[in-house]
């Protein structure tokens, strides 16, 4: 039986964004209804600069689940400064206040088990995701930080989800 994560052990109020030298915290309920958007995709920047500027889809991978919803709007963003959480303690990562992605979810699965992956779903993936070894190894690093309390073995028994997005607009 599958562990549920709780990644987000309280609901988020507040994004952090480096500006010059300073931190600046953002009201999340303004950036929402500033951009129309359901919710923002935090990616590192190794994986943020793998987003060619030609590419119209994205598929995004996610530990276990998501809370990606068809038909709703996302906001890419690169993560200047990594968050954690090892299971008791939450800080959230700072991000970068520049290069915005806005996309458009066109699918999400939830819980989806590696042995049931096939090659399609890597068509409009990362550069480096184009298979399951690498899936996983992608896995592993995302989420060194972010479930430091797992092992890589628990981390990837729990699933993936997966997000087709239409890239609408750079900024």
């Amino acid at each position: 039986m599958k562990k549920c994560l709780n990644r987000n052990p309280t609901k988020l109020k507040k994004l952090y964004f480096r500006k010059g030298k300073n931190i600046i915290s953002m009201n999340l309920s303004v950036v929402l209804k500033k951009y129309n958007i359901h919710r923002v995709i935090r990616l590192l920047h190794q994986d943020f600069k793998l987003i060619k500027k030609n590419m119209n889809r994205l598929t995004h991978f996610n530990i276990q689940d998501s809370d990606h919803k068809q038909g709703k709007n996302y906001l890419i963003i690169k993560i200047y400064k990594q968050g954690y959480f090892d299971g008791i303690t939450y800080k959230q990562p700072i991000l970068n206040n520049n290069n915005f992605i806005f996309a458009k979810c066109l699918s999400v699965k939830n819980n989806i088990e590696y042995v049931n992956l096939n090659e399609k779903v890597f068509k409009y993936s990362l550069s480096n995701i184009k298979n399951i070894n690498a899936l996983k190894k992608t896995i592993k690093r995302r989420y060194k930080k972010t479930l430091s309390h797992l092992s890589d073995t628990e981390k990837l028994s729990l699933g993936i989800s997966i997000t087709e997005l239409k890239i609408i607009k750079r900024f």
